[in-house]
């Protein structure tokens, strides 16, 4: 019995560029979403013809109420809404799962280039981290599934966030779901090809999922975190966990990626009343 966990980001969706796409205000919220619903489905459906037999969906973008439960199958569960101690990949140590994958994601902050980039919080963090280097959500994700023995074997996304993946990861399949131009920018095919491509790889990325070991970050992990605003660093510093080192920043340890997310999703909940 192959069991596939899926988490669902919207930014690395086909066609999507700006934040009137991504927020659940903007006036092409509802074409996204269902774009990215679609993409999942595409997953799904390469998947099963290389003999998975179930699905956890994790619907992971913003508020985690994007995709339409009412178009999931039968054979797949949905995690939605947050607050949630995994975060992005809420669900996975509910397995044992054959395979992750991390759909629709895209680059972290810390890179020159990538449509809609950014670490967990465009609107509070400027840099994260670990151990000395920058962190995006694709490699914390994989972390946090290989923490609980699932192998990430396929990711889709802009070309930015597929060549940090692969840097991050090695050689998982993935699909390209558009070329970055600039932060607001992309060119790609028809999101219909797009999810062609999708149910390709991720039927291969079922069929070699023995053959992936899962990424790990082992060993405590020293995390450097600069925020938008000097009174998040100045109010975090109260606690004896949090060392400010500059006017924006704090750094903190975490003892593995499942922490991690905890603290990280703490933070992101509560420092929107200081912003």
């Amino acid at each position: 019995m192959a069991l596939i966990f899926i988490c669902a980001d919207i930014e690395g969706v086909a066609g999507v560029v700006n934040r009137e796409e991504t927020l659940i205000t903007g006036s092409d919220w509802q074409r996204a979403r269902e774009r990215m619903t679609m993409e999942v489905l595409a997953a799904i459906d390469g998947a099963r013809t290389a003999g998975a037999t179930g699905f956890t969906v994790a619907d992971s973008h913003g508020t985690a109420t994007n995709i339409l439960p009412d178009m999931l199958p039968d054979d797949a569960e949905l995690v939605r809404g947050t607050p949630r101690p995994l975060m992005m990949m809420e669900g996975v140590d509910h397995g044992p799962f054959t395979a992750a994958f991390l759909l629709g994601h895209h680059a972290g902050i810390g890179q020159l280039r990538g449509g809609l980039a950014h670490s967990f919080s465009s609107r509070l963090i400027s840099t994260l981290r670990v151990n000395g280097r920058d962190l995006p959500e694709c490699a914390l994700n994989a972390a946090i599934a290989g923490q609980f023995g699932t192998p990430v074997t396929l990711v889709t996304g802009d070309d930015a966030c597929i060549a940090e993946a692969v840097e991050w990861l090695g050689p998982v399949e993935t699909a390209t779901t558009k070329r970055s131009i600039g932060y607001f920018a992309a060119s790609g095919r028809s999101p219909a090809v797009i999810r062609d491509d999708i149910r390709t790889a991720a039927a291969r990325a079922t069929a070699r999922a023995g053959e992936v070991s899962p990424f790990r970050l082992d060993g405590l992990l020293a995390v450097d975190l600069t925020l938008k605003w000097p009174l998040m660093a100045e109010m975090l510093a109260y606690l004896p966990m949090f060392e400010r080192t500059d006017a924006l920043s704090v750094r903190f340890e975490a003892a593995d990626a499942a922490t991690l997310a905890r603290q990280l999703q703490f933070l992101l909940t509560v420092l929107p009343s200081l912003a």
